[in-house]
């Protein structure tokens, strides 16, 4: 979402994670909301005087289906539209409709669903970064770097910690910190190896 920069206090931080109530509503749709601001770290990734607010939260694509095109559009807006309220009660007053300009503050609006990353991200079920291989569905039943296959290594947005630069980028690390181990291990396996054929040998000369 873009919008001008005078609803956006000096010195606001680039991620907020905002839960009105208690954890019991972390994992219900729309029961939190994850809010980055890229343009506070860098301001050429907007227009002079705009900000980038990136929000998201949590949905099923099963909330989404069966509905006509019309239904559909109508729903991301409701959705949209209370969020955005949302951050205007915690964040920044004036988001909607600020009393100072008179007018909303809001310059570019896209609203994305489940359906939305499914057709243009090829996410299954239009997952938002990984699917938890276990029950209940929480951060640690993420798949981790390594596989059932030797030598063959996940990493990205599809296993822990999930999805975003910062996760993706730690996923990486954590990948090639992975890797280096198993080579470490293997090589002194194979040295382990090689020093008792060799002590067989020397014994069978004696």
């Amino acid at each position: 979402m873009g919008v001008k920069d005078t609803v956006v206090p000096p010195n606001t931080d680039c991620h907020h994670f905002i839960l009105e109530d208690d954890s019991a509503n972390l994992e219900k749709p729309y029961g939190s909301i994850f809010l980055s601001i890229p343009t506070v770290l860098d301001s050429s990734l907007a227009p002079e005087g705009h900000h980038i607010l990136h929000i998201f939260t949590t949905s099923c694509i099963e909330n989404w289906k069966g509905l006509s095109l019309k239904d559909y559009e109508e729903k991301k807006e409701l959705v949209a539209n209370k969020i955005i309220s949302r951050l205007e009660n915690k964040l920044f007053p004036g988001l909607k409709s600020s009393i100072v300009l008179k007018e909303s503050s809001i310059v570019l609006k896209e609203v994305g669903t489940p359906k939305t990353h499914r057709r243009f991200l090829a996410q299954d079920n239009g997952t938002y970064g990984p699917i938890p291989h276990s029950i209940p569905k929480v951060l640690l039943g993420m798949p981790f770097n390594t596989t059932a296959i030797d030598g063959l290594y996940c990493v990205g947005d599809s296993c822990f910690p999930g999805q975003g630069v910062i996760a993706v980028a730690f996923s990486g690390i954590m990948c090639a910190h992975r890797v280096t181990a198993d080579i470490v291990v293997q090589f002194h396996l194979q040295l382990s190896e090689n020093s008792s054929i060799s002590l067989v040998q020397l014994e069978r000369q004696f």
